[in-house]
């Protein structure tokens, strides 16, 4: 059997993530393909150009807990999504289905995170709920009508007191997991961005990233619970569209690979570079 794949994916809309996976989940039906979008995005795809592929157990996570901490610790909750046919389509928070998922994953599964920027964000959100009984969309107002004349930058969110719980949230209970107490497969997918002389980074991330500008969105340590970064686009638009993908920086112990044409994800990345 293969090394565990770690694999994220970054790039814009449209750039060919979800699509993919499902190229591999095509390739492995007798595997099962978990997946966390808190976009509902991945619907659209599966049901219009993967309408064959039953093997896939979908949550739609649109927030961080279904309803609070309270009754996330109680027990995690989903409910079946009414989807047609298809009794293998769920709703619920992000670390209900992590908690339900979890203890099905085995050997050959793939567990598919979509969208990191939205669950970072979600992270977040989950915070501001529960410590300030506030959406955080609320919270960022008050705390910028709050600010001192002539003050420069919003500090909404304290470093130690904040920030630590936010990230041991994010990470230990949830991403930390998925990438390394996991025995299956993974790919993440994240949009990215470029950052501009002013932001203020991590040293650590800065040495990692060097002189490109890229960066992929997200809790920033992600990029170092992978094995492969690939920053994936798409050129032309219907049936002329092409997909291409590179290796961001560093795919450990893979050819490095520049504007590498594809349409079946699993045969020309996993089976042509990866040696499935």
């Amino acid at each position: 059997m293969p090394l565990q794949e770690r694999i994220i994916a970054g790039g814009i809309e449209g750039s060919g993530k979800t699509y993919a996976y499902l190229t591999i989940a095509r390739a492995l039906p007798d595997n099962t393909f978990y997946i966390i979008d808190p976009d509902d995005g991945v619907r659209r795809v599966w049901y219009s150009e993967f309408k064959d592929v039953t093997n896939i157990v979908y949550y739609f996570t649109p927030k961080w807990f279904t309803n609070d901490y309270e009754a996330y610790k109680k027990k995690p909750e989903v409910k079946v999504l009414r989807d047609g046919d298809n009794c293998q389509t769920f709703q619920g928070g992000i670390a209900d289905a992590w908690a339900v998922i979890k203890p099905k994953l085995k050997a050959g599964d793939w567990i598919n995170i979509e969208h990191l920027h939205l669950i970072w964000n979600a992270a977040q959100g989950m915070f501001a709920d529960e410590v300030f009984d506030k959406k955080i969309g609320d919270y960022f107002l008050e705390r910028r009508k709050a600010m001192k004349e002539g003050s420069k930058r919003l500090e909404a969110l304290e470093g130690w007191t904040d920030w630590q719980v936010i990230n041991k949230m994010h990470n230990d209970d949830f991403i930390n997991e998925v990438c390394y107490d996991n025995p299956a497969h993974v790919f993440m997918t994240t949009s990215t961005s470029l950052v501009t002389k002013e932001a203020k980074e991590d040293v650590n991330i800065s040495a990692f990233y060097g002189d490109t500008k890229i960066r992929f969105e997200g809790q920033k340590h992600n990029v170092f619970r992978v094995q492969t970064k690939l920053i994936m686009k798409q050129e032309g638009s219907g049936k002329n569209r092409t997909y291409k993908m590179n290796t961001f920086l560093k795919d450990r112990g893979r050819e490095h690979i520049e504007d590498y044409e594809w349409s079946d994800f699993y045969l020309e990345y996993l089976c042509m570079i990866a040696g499935w």
